[in-house]
């Protein structure tokens, strides 16, 4: 099926690119695809399931958006817009200390994790499938979502060992820093195969993340004593 021309409908009934909710097929194409891409992935979606779930022609994602691929990137696009449009995470008050910034970080990272809403989630699920089954946006994602948080921890670490961010020790301390953070992403398996684990409250969450960042930060200092050139 050829695409739509330009300023025509690509409804698959209606009589026009407006519905009476007043969502424009775009929008809907948008929606689906971040429900069905969040729940299945990138490659075992299809197009015609995507057109489906938003009640549109098939032609019409090749309209808006080129490709599935395009598709996509618009879907991940709209999600990190809205999560770095309200994350805190990176962005401790002007002046902290490196120590400071590394608690700051801890303590709006660990819990936005465990407790995912809104985009976050769509978002949180998507990057799981990422990791299973990288797609090309995989490397635009990271720079993105994953390689700013880093960047922030790295400079942090870096002050408080006194060496550059690309010593491999600040490497390895931003590794820890984050698995432990990690490790309270909502968990299916987690929560099947361990017994007695309980996922833990708000306030738990909150004294979890203390853990982490005096944990990490004990850690840290030790190596800053000892000092050593590691390459």
């Amino acid at each position: 099926m050829s695409d739509p021309a330009p300023g025509r409908s690509v409804e698959s009934r209606g009589g026009g690119p407006e519905e009476a909710g007043g969502r424009d097929t775009r929008s809907r194409l948008v929606e689906a695809a971040a429900r069905l891409f969040a729940r299945d992935g990138f490659r075992r979606v299809t197009v015609r399931e995507i057109c489906g779930e938003a009640d549109a022609n098939v032609a019409s994602v090749s309209y808006y958006f080129g490709d599935k691929l395009g598709l996509y990137r618009e879907v991940v696009r709209g999600a990190i817009e809205r999560i770095q449009g309200a994350d805190p995470t990176i962005e401790a008050p002007a002046g902290s200390s490196a120590e400071a910034r590394v608690r700051h970080y801890v303590r709006t990272f660990l819990p936005r994790l465990a407790r995912p809403a809104g985009p976050a989630v769509w978002m949180q699920r998507i990057m799981g499938h990422e990791m299973q089954e990288p797609t090309p946006l995989a490397p635009w994602i990271a720079e993105r979502v994953v390689l700013p948080r880093v960047r922030y921890l790295a400079d942090a670490v870096a002050e408080l060992l006194g060496c550059e961010p690309e010593d491999p020790r600040v490497r390895r301390c931003v590794i820890s820093l984050q698995a432990q953070c990690l490790f309270y992403m909502p968990n299916r398996f987690r929560r099947e195969a361990l017994p007695g684990w309980r996922e833990p409250s708000d306030e738990e969450l909150a004294r979890v993340a203390e853990h982490v960042a005096a944990f990490s930060l004990a850690g840290i200092r030790h190596l800053a004593r000892r000092g050593e050139a590691d390459g």
